[in-house]
């Protein structure tokens, strides 16, 4: 009798761990708080050091909105979406060359809806969307070859080189949004991430930063992707009665467009839904994430060694925070511009108020003028 206990405890005991294991595979690391409240946080209790990195302007660097940075190789890589190129400068903001090849011809593109950096093969490759074709180039901007990708439905989007034969696609085909493709084989070999009742799909998906991660904007879940396993959830962010229910939400993927900027309106305004996932980052010590509520950004540090997190959307120095790519060492922000939102322009004094720099950097700031390219702004974190 006391045997058929013993293997009913362990029974149990198994059944229970494995209900845990699964739903730890579900949810990841829960991150709760309360997204509502206000921690008083200065810059220098996260940063020793904020550096101004003015970005050379000339007729040939010009830059009409950040739209993506890769920091790499001491370079930083930057999509201007609107103008279709990519521009390179050194560390110090000095201006190197630029993707700008527009057009027809065999070593042409269309256009640029994304790029990424293949670190292992040191090669840049770019994604024309219009015409499904990506172009790879060296470091140096050198045109190496032209991909023609398998027919989809909908249209290739954003990429992300998970290897040096494989790219990971963010795609408009609802039935399986994400898509996994081989250079080698000039085949899409892998599949997932249905997405037919569409949540959002304005919001980013690949994360900049070195982790192949998978963020919608109204899903509170971070998911980690894989050319040959199963997607895991990694985090999850509680933020209590506001969490929303996305599978329970339904939107146009298609419409007017008056008719969806009034439905942006409304979701910025918390209207619809409680708040929207814009930005999120992680490096060694944290992770984070920026979330609109109620027309206002509002930011999330999360200290993985501390298991605490502070909310925020001004620190105690008055200053906005707005990052582009990041490090174990630090993060890359800037003078976030934003356009067809409801949320006004932000001076250059709301985001690098002079409380938060050097002699130095404050007279780097007062030089810039609005002719200029924009800033970057360097933040050393501290260790």
């Amino acid at each position: 009798m006391k045997h058929y206990a013993l293997v009913f405890i362990f029974t149990l005991y198994a059944l229970y761990s494995c209900k845990e294991q699964t739903k730890r595979k579900e949810t990841g690391s829960v991150i709760s708080m309360d997204i509502d409240k206000r921690d008083p946080v200065s810059v220098f209790d996260i940063f020793h050091k904020i550096e101004i990195i003015p970005l050379e302007t000339t007729d040939e660097s010009l830059i009409r909105n950040i739209d993506k940075l890769i920091y790499y190789n001491n370079n930083f890589y930057i999509l201007d979406y609107s103008a279709y190129k990519i521009l390179v400068f050194d560390n110090r903001g000095n201006y190197l060359f630029k993707i700008d090849n527009r057009g027809q011809g065999p070593d042409q593109y269309i256009h640029i809806a994304d790029f990424d950096i293949d670190r292992n093969g040191n090669k840049l490759t770019l994604i024309s969307a219009v015409d499904a074709k990506l172009h790879e180039y060296d470091l140096n901007g050198r045109f190496l070859r032209q991909y023609t990708l398998p027919d989809i439905p909908g249209a290739y989007g954003e990429i992300k080189c998970t290897n040096t034969d494989t790219i990971a696609f963010w795609t408009y085909d609802y039935k399986n949004r994400l898509k996994f493709y081989s250079k080698k084989e000039n085949r899409i070999f892998k599949e997932s991430f249905p997405e037919e009742d569409n949540i959002f799909t304005k919001s980013p998906a690949f994360p900049e930063n070195k982790y192949n991660y998978l963020t919608r904007a109204i899903d509170n879940r971070i998911l980690k992707f894989s050319p040959v396993d199963d997607m895991v959830t990694v985090y999850t962010w509680d933020f209590g009665d506001l969490n929303i229910d996305y599978k329970s939400l339904n939107y146009q993927k298609e419409g007017r467009s008056d008719i969806l900027r009034e439905l942006f309106k409304k979701m910025y305004a918390s209207e619809i839904v409680n708040y929207l996932f814009r930005i999120t980052g992680e490096n060694t010590d944290y992770l984070y994430t920026q979330v609109v509520r109620k027309n206002k950004y509002v930011n999330i540090f999360h200290d993985k060694k501390k298991q605490q997190a502070v909310v925020f959307e001004k620190t105690t120095e008055n200053a906005c925070f707005f990052p582009l790519y990041w490090t174990d060492d630090f993060v890359i922000g800037y003078q976030y511009r934003p356009e067809g939102v409801p949320i006004p322009y932000m001076e250059l004094d709301e985001i690098i108020p002079d409380a938060i720099l050097d002699n130095e950097n404050i007279e780097r700031k007062n030089r810039h003028n609005e002719f200029d390219n924009p800033l970057l702004i360097k933040y050393y974190f501290k260790k």
